[in-house]
């Protein structure tokens, strides 16, 4: 009988047992290797995404015909400083379909517009006016933000650069705000703003993507 090389056998036999541990463990480090990549690819989202503020606010609308009666006001009542430049403020008005036992000729019509702090407050970011040739007016939505409607209790800002600190508050004019023009009777027959009526404001904290206001405000004399 033939002997065999117990030594080339016991060889052979090594080899075969190394091949499928090797490629285990070249399976498992690339793995890790994924692991360690999504994961440090998710810590950095997480990480450069900014956190909604905690604060408390308060918005009024006045139905008022002059002076400062024709203004919108919002008010930090308590919480976190807010960078205007970092919000964006959007009102809704549907226009009743009678006010004062008068017909509305626009019922059923919404007028939406958003004020963004992230525009520069120049004029082409500016509210289009009913005698400007814009088609649909006011029906399109619009996104404006404009350089002399905002102010502050302590001073004149522009929004986008004022800071609403608690106790503060940022006015604008009525017209403005609400996308459409709210002065003289024709205007009530037009667009049913007599008083009364609501707004739909939504205010939204632009870094964190998160709705920090989101109320209808009574219209109020």
């Amino acid at each position: 009988m033939k002997k065999r090389n117990r030594k080339a056998y016991f060889s052979a036999c090594d080899e075969d047992a190394v091949s499928p541990v090797v490629g285990v463990m070249l399976m498992l480090v690339v793995t890790i290797i994924i692991a360690a990549v999504v994961s440090g690819f998710a810590g950095g989202i997480v990480s450069t995404s900014q956190a909604a503020p905690s604060v408390s606010l308060d918005v009024s609308v006045s139905a008022g015909s002059s002076g400062a009666s024709k203004y919108v006001v919002i008010e930090n009542l308590g919480g976190d400083s807010l960078n205007t430049k970092d919000l964006r403020i959007i009102s809704s008005f549907t226009c009743p379909d009678a006010v004062m036992k008068t017909s509305v000729s626009n019922a059923g019509k919404v007028v939406k517009h958003t004020i963004d702090g992230t525009l520069d407050p120049v004029e082409a970011n500016d509210l289009v006016t009913d005698t400007a040739i814009v088609p649909d007016y006011p029906w399109t939505p619009q996104t404006t933000n404009n350089d002399d409607i905002v102010s502050t209790r302590t001073a004149d800002r522009t929004f986008g650069t004022a800071v609403l600190s608690p106790g503060s508050s940022v006015q604008f004019d009525r017209s403005y705000f609400l996308g459409f023009p709210t002065d003289g009777n024709n205007y009530i027959s037009e667009y049913g703003l007599a008083g009364n009526e609501n707004a739909h404001v939504t205010i939204i904290h632009i870094p964190s993507g998160e709705t920090i206001y989101d109320k209808d405000v009574v219209i109020a004399w």
